[in-house]
């Protein structure tokens, strides 16, 4: 191998990095815009972020609501002793922690479509 070769051997490979990089910055942009529902590490639910409606499902301790309005959802109305999960308030696209809902084993979040 000559210089020559050696060059073109580094500017491809930083060409790639640079592109790879490029390519996972622009996914990270975009958070999600699909939510779901997990029971036991399983999907029970995955509903459009924004449409407004309301959905019900049931968890270890019980029935639980989760409510779906301008782009954002929340725990509403839910069946547990400590109602941590409804203290954790509106979610929208971009957020990046999970409700979780201890007694009834169930974690809501957003994914990319």
């Amino acid at each position: 191998m000559n210089k020559k070769d050696i060059k073109l051997i580094i500017g491809l490979l930083i060409i790639a990095i640079a592109g790879v990089i490029v390519y996972q910055l622009i996914g990270s942009m975009h958070h999600g815009d699909l939510g779901v529902v997990e029971y036991r590490d399983e999907v029970i639910l995955e509903f459009d972020i924004d449409v407004d409606q309301t959905y019900e499902f049931s968890g270890s301790y019980g029935v639980m609501h989760l409510e779906v309005k301008d782009s954002k959802f929340r725990v509403v109305d839910v069946e547990c002793p400590n109602h941590n999960c409804e203290q954790m308030g509106w979610h929208d696209k971009d957020s990046l922690s999970p409700i979780v809902c201890m007694p009834n084993e169930v974690m809501i979040y957003t994914k990319s479509r």
